[in-house]
């Protein structure tokens, strides 16, 4: 069966927003409207509805290690909709978890454009052909960790900066639509209670 891409227009920005289990508290109406996925059905499931099933293991474990040393990444990623289309995306992905909200991570998505997306399709495909095939996990880690060594880096963050250019560059792209001030505002009604009273005591303590 063949496979149909969903566009993405470059000018659009999906933000999604996890809790520390990576499962979704939140996602914006773009995201939203390009999946197929209402709101509703998104939130408290694992961030993983939205990844392609060929998504190497390899490299989603890769992006968690960086999320839980609380180190900001980018990574890209090959994305599934409710009627199993697929779209590439680079994501920057900003882990809050010194903050102690509920929310703990938060994603924000744009389109990729071809030039880089054609060295990570490629890689992925491998990753993912070892992975199924026979060589498993443990084989995929070593080829990914030979293929950033030929290319001099020590991560896949730092290699997708250098195919846009700079930090500064990708940076700017990302930001385009929804700056980090927008990206990083909690909604109240993804906070417990224990963290709204906590955040209304702060506040009051202010004017004593």
């Amino acid at each position: 069966m063949t496979e149909v891409e969903k566009g993405l227009s470059p000018d659009v920005t999906l933000v999604c927003k996890l809790d520390k289990e990576g499962k979704i508290t939140f996602v914006n109406e773009p995201l939203s409207r390009i999946t197929g996925f209402t709101a509703a059905e998104l939130k408290g499931k694992p961030h993983e509805i939205l990844h392609h099933p060929e998504l190497p293991l390899t490299v989603r474990k890769r992006v968690w290690d960086l999320i839980n040393q609380n180190r900001h990444s980018y990574f890209v990623s090959k994305n599934i909709t409710k009627n199993h289309e697929f779209f590439w995306t680079v994501a920057d992905i900003n882990p809050m978890l010194h903050k102690g909200w509920n929310t703990a991570v938060f994603i924000r998505k744009k389109f990729l454009p071809f030039e880089v997306r054609k060295e990570f399709e490629k890689l992925y495909d491998i990753l993912y052909n070892i992975e199924t095939r026979g060589g498993g996990e443990k084989t995929a880690r070593k080829y990914l960790d030979g293929w950033l060594e030929d290319r001099n880096v020590d991560n896949l963050s730092d290699y997708i900066i250098r195919l846009f250019g700079d930090e500064k560059k990708l940076k700017h792209y990302l930001t385009s639509e929804i700056s980090d001030e927008e990206l990083f505002t909690v909604d109240p009604s993804e906070l417990t209670l224990e963290e709204i009273l906590k955040k209304v005591n702060k506040k009051r303590k202010r004017f004593f």
